[in-house]
């Protein structure tokens, strides 16, 4: 727009809001003169009714749309309600959203499949380098591995719109023969890059040997491992790595773990775990259908609730976890060339 247009579109403004001063004004002032105040403000009043009126009317020709989108969303979010539980996670519903990404676009299994395309040839490349020893030290492997935590971060968010934190733990016997998780690789997701506190990734986490029949169990008996005396407590503790490493499940998740964890089937010694994820998804570093102990867990989560779909997140997560099986299958086996 042009300067001159600018200025008549402003006196144009201009005129019209001196117009409506000096009406409303002129005729307070002759409505005074000819019948006192009282019915003066009579007439104010009832103007200024008027006035409000029209500015509500405006408004809601203005938010009309956006107040539709509303009550439709609201409508479309009942009547899925149901079905959303069913491909939740333990009956917790993902998201109206997250059903669109993973019913709609993933129509035909599309995403997953771009997904694997964009992971498969860096994850054997990567194997392959290490394997063939064409890697020439274990920080340059470590480097590779966290690279392609970063290619994996890349494609789920791009196909899911899951801003995902991978955590990445090995299964090893300390020196009391306790089994325990420890840290191996992370990648932390945007969200919580931008936080001046992240959490930390270096603890260890105590698996308790004993199996039980179910996940309450499990949470009772890590409870009481943390509520131990202190000086005696070496490790920390989650109920869901129990969990997978004595009952050699393949994986867990839930769309809300404030949710599992009142209903005393989840249990973690991070007290302030809802303030870095709220949704969890920890798969198993075992191949299928072994009988083994696992070599460890891969664990996916995010601050956001009901991001899970579970019939799309086993072959997604499962998929990952067992690349990086395969991976650290190799990487146990290393030997950097001299």
């Amino acid at each position: 727009m042009s300067n001159t247009e600018e200025y008549i579109k402003h006196k144009s403004i201009q005129k019209v809001r001196t117009f409506f001063v000096t009406f409303i004004t002129g005729s307070a002032t002759v409505i005074t003169i000819i019948s006192g105040w009282h019915e003066t403000k009579e007439w104010l009043i009832q103007m200024l009714g008027y006035i409000l009126s029209l500015i509500l009317v405006y408004v809601n020709l203005i938010f009309l749309p956006y107040a539709i989108m509303v009550i439709v969303g609201s409508f479309i979010g009942y009547a899925t309600q149901k079905y959303r539980e069913n491909i939740g996670t333990h009956k917790i519903p993902c998201k109206f959203i997250n059903l669109f990404y993973y019913k709609i676009a993933n129509r035909n299994n599309k995403l997953l499949k771009s997904i694997h395309k964009d992971i498969y040839h860096n994850f054997y490349k990567l194997r392959d380098d290490i394997h063939m020893h064409r890697i020439q030290s274990l920080e340059e492997a470590e480097k590779r591995i966290e690279d392609l935590l970063y290619d994996i971060h890349v494609a789920i968010m791009r196909s899911f719109g899951l801003d995902m934190t991978i955590n990445i733990k090995m299964l090893i016997m300390d020196r009391d023969n306790n089994l325990c998780l420890v840290p191996f690789k992370h990648f932390r997701n945007i969200a919580e890059r931008r936080i001046t506190s992240p959490r930390a990734f270096n603890y260890c986490y105590y698996i308790e040997p004993d199996e039980y029949d179910s996940l309450s169990r499990y949470a009772t008996k890590a409870q009481q491992y943390h509520n131990q005396d202190s000086m005696n407590r070496r490790y920390k503790v989650n109920s869901i790595f129990t969990y997978l490493i004595t009952k050699k499940k393949r994986y867990w998740m839930s769309n809300d773990l404030t949710l599992d964890e009142k209903m005393g089937d989840f249990y973690t010694s991070s007290d302030n775990y809802p303030k870095f994820y709220k949704s969890m998804a920890a798969f198993s570093l075992i191949p299928p259908d072994c009988g083994k102990l696992p070599e460890g867990i891969v664990i996916f989560d995010t601050k956001k609730k009901g991001v899970f779909s579970e019939e799309e997140c086993v072959y997604l997560f499962g998929f990952i976890a067992h690349l990086f099986y395969e991976l650290i299958i190799e990487y146990n086996h290393y030997e950097p060339k001299n």
